[in-house]
């Protein structure tokens, strides 16, 4: 189905009109002169329509010409090109009639020449070398659509036809210029939508022979597009009957739409007759038909309509909703209904869905037991959780490992009644052989990969190989691991001096697949080049170009190597395409201590071309910065003399490695002295240092802090301090107590 905005499509296939896009300063060509027919001759179909050949100092690159039923070709109806150097062409498609036809001359300067004068012919039938014409019946349904509601149209076939074109158009006469055009119809129907605009539409279809002639046209009917078009009557529905009580899974049918819609359908089920409470929707289904696996206990109402298009550029138009029916959901305990697999038969290794439908959906949690006639090829879990108010459900089960194809019957269990599924389990077997390239160069390896039906079993799967030809040297075998699906190999050839059809051979555990390849001679690589011939080796790299002496009908494919391979790294292969003289690849180095020269060497037709790329050890990094200087000061900037402050340098940025030092001095050291020179430790920006000051009369000293060429100068105040106070005048009283052998004491007056 096909949904159409624009209704303006190009004649028949895909004729070039030449143009004047782009005009530039030249005269026209002459306009050629109709030949033939003959004017007013009767023709039928297929006939030749020719014109006299016109030159032009830029050369005649086209010839257009056109077919209307008026001779002011309004409408044209038929136009098509022809090269520069054909002067006829084949005219077929056309209804019983007269008609008339003119011709114009394209040039390479872009210029059209005037069009030809018309000339007139009659069409009085087909005649051999057209197929036969098709009857087109009436639309699907009805007659009087809605923008974007499909159509179907049907057809009787017609002999001789290998293809259909079908038009559809608001003008009878089926305008080029308007006209919607279907073409390459493989069959004998067609579904579209129109978008806009609307109106009356005209509709016909032509059969098209292997030779690309057109039939007559078929009989004309006719249709309408409006968004104001009635919409069909409100479905029928057709079961369950009204009132009966059932378990699921329940199927629902009605009616079906007499103009069907893809994903047309929309259906309604309720807890209420009003619909406010609605436990399943289901909408844009295609058949009129619906099994529903899950529903909660209880009565049902349902309803259903059909969308047929939109009614307005913002709504659909829809069928009135039919009548409601009811049903009633058994609140009897659920039990299993059936087990089934998404995949039967399995092969050791896959996966399958296992569905289980209960009749009824338990309202809470509940599980349900599961047994396997044999575990060890269908091994499912002893039991399940249905989840509460849900009636169906699925879980995965991957199939086991077996010798011989193996029945299993799957069992699910719950309230003392059980339902059961059969499957069936295979054994893995060699699916495919595929070989990429299946035509390539002697000498080459093409890509080879062998696939089993299912995983390899625990041992894994040995795959012998063989070809019968000498062109072709597969290994003896290849080994798919245990649990894996395939495995891909290289599949070496060999020279050959004619072109050698071989099939390579993979066999195992009783079976075997074939793949065919064929071996061509390879041509000698004509040259190789490198572009740059020189590079660093960290993150270097270059162009590498081989060429051959002639364009090939098939890929050709070459040996590439490294004589250094560790530092020049270059993919096993180039490869020339077909058609093409030349092919490229990449070479990326890496880093080396010492300049060394890599050979790069292209290889086939027993012949090697070399060429070689210099690698140079990596530039030496450019040296870190120079630290600089950009901050001195002081602090406190004045203090008395004798008394202690601290100098700050600060840099530009982090001091490199052995760290960064910074001269130091003073203009009056006897006021205020400062170290020869402070250090910046490696990565840190600031260094601070200590500044003695001594006793003098007030001043102010200037300490300067050099690095390199930059001096900066910090400012110290040096002030004379009060002298200290002089000794106390008081007195005192020392007295001294003898108090016996045991011990002598002394006191004074004051204490101390």
């Amino acid at each position: 189905m096909m949904k159409l905005k624009l209704s303006v499509v190009s004649i028949f296939t895909a004729a070039l009109f030449v143009g004047s896009a782009a005009r530039v300063s030249a005269a026209p060509p002459p306009a050629p002169t109709p030949l033939a027919p003959a004017a007013g001759a009767s023709v039928q179909e297929p006939f030749t329509i020719s014109w006299s050949s016109v030159s032009d100092p830029s050369g005649i690159v086209a010839y257009n010409w056109q077919v209307s039923s008026s001779s002011s070709f309004t409408p044209v109806i038929l136009q098509n090109s022809t090269n520069g150097q054909t002067t006829a062409a084949t005219v077929s498609g056309l209804a019983n009639g007269t008609y008339f036809w003119r011709v114009q001359a394209a040039s390479g300067a872009f210029e059209q020449s005037a069009w030809s004068a018309a000339r007139s012919f009659s069409v009085t039938g087909v005649g051999p070398g057209a197929p036969g014409t098709p009857s087109l019946g009436p639309p699907k349904g009805y007659s009087t659509f809605h923008p974007y509601e499909v159509m179907t149209f049907n057809w009787t076939a017609a002999a001789g036809a290998v293809t259909y074109v079908f038009q559809a158009a608001t003008d009878p006469s089926f305008p080029v210029a308007t006209r919607i055009q279907f073409d390459n119809i493989p069959n004998t129907t067609y579904s579209f939508a129109i978008g806009n605009p609307e109106g009356n539409y005209f509709a016909r279809v032509l059969a098209v022979n292997a030779n690309g002639i057109f039939s007559a046209p078929s009989n004309v009917i006719s249709f309408s597009v409006f968004f104001n078009n009635p919409v069909p009557p409100a479905l029928t529905r057709l079961s369950p009957p009204d009132g009966v009580t059932l378990t699921l899974p329940i199927t629902l049918t009605w009616s079906a739409s007499p103009n069907p819609q893809p994903s047309g359908y929309d259906l309604q089920i309720a807890r209420d007759s009003n619909f406010q409470s609605i436990e399943d929707l289901d909408s844009q289904l295609n058949d009129p038909i619906r099994t529903v696996l899950s529903l909660t206990p209880g009565q049902k109402f349902w309803r259903v309509h059909s969308v047929q298009g939109d009614a307005s550029p913002t709504t659909a138009a829809v069928t009135p909703w039919s009548t409601t029916g009811t049903f009633t959901v058994s609140s009897a305990p659920p039990t299993p209904v059936s087990v089934s697999s998404t995949t039967d038969p399995l092969t050791s290794g896959d996966t399958t869905w296992l569905q289980l439908q209960l009749t009824g959906a338990p309202p809470t949690p509940t599980s349900i037991a599961l047994t396997s006639s044999n575990s060890s090829a269908a091994p499912v879990p002893a039991s399940i959780t249905m989840p509460a108010n849900i009636a169906w459900t699925q879980f995965q089960m991957q199939a086991g490992q077996v010798a011989s194809a193996t029945p299993v019957t799957i069992t699910a269990t719950l309230n003392g009644k059980s339902a059961s599924g059969n499957l069936t389990v295979a054994p893995t077997a060699l699916k495919s052989l595929s070989i990429s390239p299946s035509t390539i160069n002697g000498g080459a390896q093409a890509g080879a990969i062998v696939m089993l039906s299912g995983q390899a079993p625990a041992g894994g799967a040995s795959v012998t190989l063989a070809s019968n030809s000498a062109a072709v040297s597969p290994p003896p075998s290849v080994f798919v691991n245990p649990g894996s699906f395939s495995v891909s190999f290289p599949l070496q050839t060999n020279s050959v001096t004619a072109n050698t059809s071989a099939v390579v051979t993979a066999s195992w555990n009783g079976t075997s697949v074939q793949a065919p390849v064929t071996v061509t001679p390879q041509p000698a690589p004509a040259s190789l080049t490198l572009d740059p011939t020189s590079t660093v080796g960290t993150g270097g790299s270059s162009f590498g170009r081989v060429t051959v002496a002639s364009a090939q009908p098939t890929d050709t494919i070459f040996q590439l190597t490294s004589s250094h391979p560790a530092i020049a790294q270059v993919n096993n292969s180039v490869m020339v395409p077909a058609g093409a003289i030349a092919g490229g690849f990449n070479v990326f180095t890496t880093q080396v201590t010492t300049q060394t020269v890599v050979t790069i060497s292209v290889t086939g037709g027993g012949v090697t071309k070399s060429a070689t790329l210099t690698v140079t050890p990596d530039a030496a990094p450019p040296p870190p910065p120079a630290a600089t200087l950009s901050a001195f000061s002081v602090s406190p900037t004045s203090v008395v003399g004798g008394a202690s402050a601290t100098g700050t340098v600060t840099l530009a940025s982090a001091a490199p490695a052995g760290g960064t030092v910074v001269s130091l001095s003073s203009n009056q050291p006897g006021a205020a002295s400062v170290p020869a020179s402070v250090t910046v430790t490696a990565g840190a920006t600031k260094a601070t240092f200590a500044i003695t000051t001594f006793a003098s009369a007030g001043t102010t000293v200037q300490l300067a802090a050099t690095l390199g060429s930059t001096t900066l100068f910090a400012a110290l105040g040096v002030t004379q301090g009060s002298a200290p106070p002089p000794p106390s005048s008081g007195t005192a009283t020392l007295t001294v107590t003898a108090s016996g052998r045991s011990g002598e004491r002394i006191t004074s007056t004051p204490a101390g």
